[in-house]
């Protein structure tokens, strides 16, 4: 099959998808970061749900002929004040406490005269205007306004939102099952002696690390050596443990290699290849299919820069497509480049750096190394410039498309 480019093969993605069902399931709130709104939430209530002093003050009827008020009581946020409040009269009153129904108006603090003890008298300072600093019953909506639409991702202030309008539990679409497989008897886990030729396995740690950013939980890890002797074993295993899985992301293996066994695995698997190469560098090596089950699988290279541009570009938007965010593709930004950069680009080279701020414009600076084994400069990428095939020279004060990865780069 040919290879195809990073937006061909994110549109083979969204037909895949295209007739998608999500199963729904209800959550508690604070277990639910990450995942995706099933329903439109509701305001239950009026929000707020009652007239509420915006300060600390003095609530009062208003008669702009009386400067002087004798102070009934004293109302704290959550105390309410049921008894009539007469004209000459005030009750002091906290931040957020509900206005009693016989005043109009909260004067602050600060433009009143005396202790403001029960019994004493205060007096109004400067000219005030009926009506003010009182926060009014359903000002920011009322009971049965769509206050967060679905297809929203829940996040820390979504989770803010829900609990302060009460919510116990809300309805999602469920989070899928993932199975991330590594592959390669060069790879040590860590604590183990680095021997020549061994290397730790970083891909792994940032395949899972990035699926919890994304708020995937349900996640499964297997280590596939490609030892000729033991393939029989573990394909037996992936097979089982791919029997519990929605999703299956791979790093390494997907390439022409003589000990690749990923091809194999996914043959097992009974897979329908949808690509088997993508055209860009770094992150060539990417293999994407779906078994007959409905099964997505992702096969990234086993170097890490290169895996980080793959899962960047095609698992990301996807992941977030199959858990039911509308606006799923990744933004693109112009920005003016702030570096040299000198390579044949026969694809197009999607160039690891970080989107910075100056001049009242966003700039793009590439990382040092961007190759397909970089990966020491990973902290600091928050964006991937992409230069289009045939570029081979960038000056700085050229503009090019950068996708945002919603990564805060180090300080």
């Amino acid at each position: 099959m040919k290879a195809v480019t990073v937006d061909e093969a994110l549109h083979l993605w969204n037909e895949v998808l295209e007739t998608q069902h999500h199963r729904m399931e209800s959550v508690a709130v604070g277990d639910a970061k990450g995942c995706v709104l099933a329903e439109d939430v509701l305001a239950p209530t009026d929000v707020p749900a009652f007239h509420k002093s915006a300060m600390d003050g003095y609530a009062l009827a208003y008669d702009p002929n009386c400067g002087e008020y004798i102070i009934d009581g004293i109302i704290g946020a959550g105390v309410v004040w049921d008894t009539p409040v007469t004209t000459g009269h005030a009750v002091r009153i906290m931040t957020g406490a509900p206005v009693p129904e016989t005043c109009d108006t909260v004067i602050m603090q600060e433009q009143i005269q005396g202790a403001g003890e029960i019994g004493s008298r205060i007096t109004i300072q400067g000219t005030q205007q009926k009506g003010s600093h009182i926060i009014p019953r359903g000002e920011e909506c009322l009971a049965g306004t769509v206050v967060i639409p679905k297809g929203t991702e829940v996040t820390s202030a979504v989770q803010t939102i829900l609990t302060g309008l009460g919510y116990i539990d809300v309805s999602v679409y469920a989070m899928p099952r993932i199975l991330v497989l590594t592959s390669g008897h060069e790879i040590i886990d860590p604590g183990e002696p680095l021997t020549t030729g061994k290397i730790y396995n970083s891909n792994r740690m940032m395949i899972c690390s990035l699926l919890d950013d994304l708020g995937f939980r349900h996640v499964t890890q297997y280590h596939v050596s490609d030892a000729p002797d033991r393939l029989d074993v573990e394909i037996a295993r992936v097979l089982e443990l791919s029997e519990q899985a929605d999703i299956i992301i791979s790093s390494g293996g997907v390439s022409v290699g003589m000990f690749d066994t990923m091809p194999l695995i996914y043959e097992k698997l009974g897979a329908k290849t949808l690509y088997e190469r993508i055209q860009m560098r770094p992150g060539a090596a990417s293999y994407g299919a779906v078994t007959p089950k409905g099964q997505l699988i992702f096969g990234l290279s086993g170097n890490p820069g290169a895996a980080f541009n793959g899962w960047h570009l095609l698992v990301v938007p996807t992941l977030r497509r199959y858990k039911g965010i509308k606006n799923w593709s990744t933004p693109v930004l112009n920005c003016v480049m702030d570096c040299d950069l000198s390579k044949r680009n026969a694809f197009d080279r999607y160039v690891q750096g970080k989107v910075i701020f100056g001049d009242g414009q966003p700039r793009f600076v590439a990382n040092r190394h961007f190759n397909s084994s970089s990966m020491l400069g990973l902290y600091t990428v928050n964006a991937l410039a992409c230069i289009p095939k045939g570029t081979h020279e960038v000056r700085p004060g050229d503009t090019f498309g950068v996708y945002l990865l919603g990564l805060l780069p180090a300080i």
